[in-house]
């Protein structure tokens, strides 16, 4: 300890002294009794119109109370009690793709789905057409321009000849479902 006390320059007796008290700290969260009496008018605001943030919420108060109010102290109290909004990050948590396809017999509804590879020159576009039964990629198709429509019924035609190539006519009529999340493409 004689070399701390010739470090830092001080006497040893006052460090010994403030070693052996011991320190209460600050409480976990501020409280002010204040606080109790602010916190049904903010629920009610917020009850009121609930897109409302604690700015909002603040400027509010003001008007009503006589004693102004802190907006921090109205954004900790908000917080505090699960008033405020989340953060908005412009984007959904989770793609959402939980669609289920039934169907009586097999090869009976096909889907298709298109996206888009944007690179540092071009922009590739691909097409699949999808069996609802099987999820089997059967064709595709990539281009560096937009897809057409002839480009879709050129697709659907070679999707079928590749799926039935050893029967004559189809089995059963076919239903044709475009997907929306990706490329805007015409329904054949």
């Amino acid at each position: 300890m004689t070399h701390i006390v010739a470090a830092l320059g001080v006497l040893r007796s006052n460090l010994i002294a403030r070693r052996d008290v011991k320190h209460t700290g600050r409480t976990a969260r501020y409280n002010k009794t204040e606080n109790m009496c602010l916190l049904p008018v903010i629920s009610q605001l917020c009850s009121e119109r609930g897109s409302n943030g604690y700015r909002r919420i603040t400027a509010r108060l003001n008007r009503l109370l006589p004693k102004r109010v802190n907006p921090k102290r109205v954004y900790s109290l908000m917080k505090e009690h699960h008033l405020l909004w989340h953060c908005y990050i412009g984007r959904p948590d989770e793609r959402c793709h939980a669609v289920k396809i039934v169907t009586l017999k097999s090869n009976m509804r096909w889907c298709s789905d298109g996206f888009e590879i944007k690179c540092w020159n071009k922009d590739i576009v691909g097409v699949a057409f999808l069996d609802c039964c099987d999820r089997e990629a059967m064709r595709y198709v990539v281009t560096t321009g937009g897809i057409t429509a002839v480009i879709v019924q050129d697709l659907l035609v070679e999707t079928m000849e590749y799926r039935f190539a050893s029967r004559d006519q189809l089995p059963d009529a076919i239903t044709v479902m475009t997907m929306t999340t990706g490329t805007n493409q015409p329904a054949t």
